[in-house]
């Protein structure tokens, strides 16, 4: 219902006025009415009508002059003038200031209804239009503290592109070349709400003086400042804050400024603190570096190269280790490799090697031989067939898409989009060209990404589920459950690969 207020001089037009509220209309109500345009002034400001019938010719301040004073305050309020006599400069002045409709003296019942009935929908479709943009404006609000989860958590495993740092630059306001990247953790025992709540009290003392934006990564919050001039003080003020919490054991991870394309540097000197400090623990975390390195090169570089590394790291690995230990490692690069390539390659080539079944037999060293010299063969034709794929320019597409933007929501429609193809059309490309559904191939890309954070470094599995665009937790697992055979606590029970 819509509030209106009657400005007149005459007492029986404003009676009459509340007749026809009273007895004709059920979409507005009456809810004021003023005498002088002084006294219009004053109500307008206190009750905020909707509409406002406004005499003009009124001692003291004029209908046309309370127009004036109120409408900056007021810009929505719709006014209708009303006046004894047509005139044509009076009707200029109401064109300037905006004024829905102009009537004559005096004015029939019915011409009031119609009136009101033209005012009920101009204000409909101005509530329509401001709901909708509110709308609007809280999607894309969402949308871009989105952008900023997902760019921040992102750097946990890698730089951004310069596209995606001046587009968070330009969002967020920031003018700097350069960010460090902060980690604030530990708690242990507490739950998740008391965990919540204090990173929360964190973050508002730490805003206080310095500009910083904060990403929740489950047990971590991650704090990325840009460089500022007065920055010399920021552990100090860290120390001071979490003094507060001295019982809840809070670590502090600080990393060092770096620009962009560095930032991921930033953040490993930041998870530093909460690295294990156990000597053993410490050369397996460099292990993992190590095999993760190789199989990165093996997949990227050229096949003589590739054959050359794999080669020297397995010679590296039996010289070092025992026979069994080495075996270990292996299934552990043949399966990195493996979780790395496409599917549906894997399938069309028929390739049905399975390096633990396979490797984990070999009683000796000649076995082992016979055995990798057949199985990298095949393992760097198929590489050399991934290399060769020749797919449809909007598939190639997709699947850059995909690759870059995993770790934030996915649809079929928005990807279309991005290829400039319907997407009924992009997914029969995936049908035909991949042997595979569109969300069964963006689910398998995350969870092999997913199999390389929780192996690479010590992250929690609501961490990893967040890092590769899943916000649920439990829908992460049941997934990774479905496509890796095993759930993501029976891959961290058996340890890094």
């Amino acid at each position: 219902m819509y509030r209106v207020m009657i400005v007149d001089d005459e007492e029986p037009v404003l009676d009459s006025f509340a007749f026809i509220f009273s007895k004709y209309v059920s979409d507005f109500t009456l809810c004021g009415k003023a005498r002088s345009g002084t006294e219009a002034v004053r109500l307008i400001r206190e009750l905020n009508p909707d509409l406002v019938f406004m005499d003009i010719q009124m001692p003291g301040v004029d209908g046309i002059e309370a127009i004036r004073q109120i409408q900056p305050l007021f810009p929505h309020t719709v006014f209708i003038l009303a006046t004894a006599y047509e005139r044509f400069d009076i009707a200029q002045k109401a064109i300037h200031l905006g004024v829905f409709s102009y009537l004559v003296k005096p004015v029939s019942r019915q011409k009031i209804l119609e009136e009101l009935k033209q005012v009920k929908k101009h204000l409909d479709e101005r509530k329509k239009i401001s709901e909708s943009q509110e709308e609007e404006e809280e999607f894309l609000e969402k949308r871009k503290e989105e952008f900023k989860r997902d760019f921040l958590s992102s750097l946990i495993w890698k730089n951004p592109d310069k596209d995606k740092w001046e587009e968070f630059c330009r969002l967020f306001d920031v003018n700097s070349e350069r960010s460090a990247i902060y980690l604030v953790g530990g708690i242990p025992g507490a739950s998740m709400d008391l965990r919540q709540d204090i990173y929360n009290e964190i973050s508002r003392k730490i805003r206080y003086k310095y500009k910083c934006h904060t990403a929740d990564l489950g047990d971590k919050l991650l704090l990325l400042f840009p460089e500022e001039r007065e920055m010399k003080d920021l552990e100090k003020r860290f120390r001071e804050i979490l003094s507060a919490y001295e019982s809840y054991h809070i670590i502090l991870g600080a990393g060092d400024f770096r620009t962009f394309n560095q930032l991921s540097d930033s953040f490993a000197l930041a998870f530093e603190p909460f690295s294990d400090e156990n000597g053993e623990n410490n050369g397996r975390n460099r292990e993992q570096k190590r095999i993760h390195k190789v199989y990165r090169e093996i997949l990227t570089a050229e096949r003589a190269i590739g054959e050359n590394l794999f080669k020297e790291y397995w010679i590296e690995v039996f010289k070092n280790y025992t026979f069994d230990i080495a075996k270990g490692k292996m299934v552990g690069l043949f399966t990195l490799i493996l979780q790395n390539m496409d599917n549906h390659l894997l399938i069309r080539s028929n390739f049905n090697i399975d390096p633990a079944e396979e490797i984990i037999p070999l009683e000796n060293m000649e076995d082992w031989r016979k055995w990798a010299s057949v199985a990298a063969k095949e393992l760097f034709d198929l590489l050399d067939k991934q290399r060769s794929q020749s797919y449809p320019k909007p598939l190639k597409k997709a699947l850059s898409y995909i690759a870059e933007n995993y770790s934030s929501q996915i649809q079929l429609t928005a990807v279309a989009d991005e290829c400039l193809v319907s997407p009924s059309y992009l997914s029969r490309l995936f049908s035909e060209h991949l042997d595979t559904k569109f969300i069964d191939y963006v689910n398998r890309f995350r969870i092999n990404q997913a199999v390389i954070l929780l192996r690479d470094r010590k992250l929690s599995i609501k961490e990893a589920s967040y890092m590769v665009g899943y916000q649920d937790p439990n829908y992460f697992s049941r997934i990774f459950r479905k496509i890796m055979g095993v759930s993501p606590s029976d891959l961290e029970k058996r340890g890094s690969l």
